[in-house]
This record gives C-alpha cells, structure tokens and sequence, in this order.
C-alpha cells in the first residue's frame, strides 16, 4: 500500500514537473496590447491605416476597420489570420515593409514556439476584429 502510494507520488510529481515545463501559454496574450506595440505606428491606433510611418511606406497599410465591410459584413477572420501570420502567398506581411508575426511571435520570449505564436495571433486577430466599422 505505501508503495502503491509512493509510486502514485512519483507519477504525480513527474506529470506537474513535464506539464510545468510545457511552452504552450493560452491566456497572457492581449490582443489590444500587442496591436498597438506591433500595428500601431503602420496601421494607426484605429486601424485606419495611418500610422505615425505609413507615409514612408512604399505601399499604405490597410484599413483595417473595413475588413468586414468589404467581405460583405462578415469579418474575414481565417483570411486575417493567415495573412498577419504570413502564410498567404502575395500576402503584404512577410515583404520588405512587413513582418512575418508568425515568425517573429514563435521566436519571442514572450511566445516562443508555433503553438503559442498560433495562440497570440488569434488573440490580435480576435481583437481585429472589435475594430470593425458598425453597419
């Protein structure tokens, strides 16, 4: 019985240690936040596309507020994910002006990894989409 117990310890200890050792983090991310460290200065603090740089630019960032407007009131999430994540080809992110986010988020400290470069972008692009012009 007390090794049945002590065994029972052992896989309990083990499992908390592997589990604390996990990279995955699910709900430190703020979209807001990492929208007006990232975003603002090309795609303004509004999201209309004129940010304190945008005039440098050799393309003007988009505004961001129409997304939904211009997908027939329905906002684009999966398409806004994989652009800002880089992964559409043609896409304005990952060119000269414009960060890979997946890329730079899966190799930041605060994010390190795919998995939780995934969840970080869902939670900006979640927040996109609160930045949506009212029909």
């Amino acid at each position: 019985m007390v090794k049945c117990g002590l065994l029972m310890a052992a896989v309990l200890l083990a499992s908390s240690v592997a589990a604390g050792s996990a990279p995955v983090q699910t709900s430190s991310y703020s979209g807001k936040g990492d929208y007006q460290v990232y975003c603002s200065s090309c795609h303004g603090t509004g999201g209309k596309g004129d940010g304190t740089i945008s005039r440098s630019m050799k393309k003007r960032p988009p505004d961001l507020t129409q997304l939904a407007k211009l997908n027939n009131g329905v906002f684009p999430d999966e398409r806004v994910l994989k652009n800002v994540n880089s992964r559409l080809p043609g896409s304005a992110h990952g060119d000269s002006d414009m960060p890979a986010w997946g890329d730079v988020f899966a190799k930041s400290a605060d994010s390190q990894g795919a998995d939780n470069a995934a969840v970080r972008i869902r939670t900006l692009v979640t927040y996109l989409e609160t930045l949506q012009v009212k029909q």
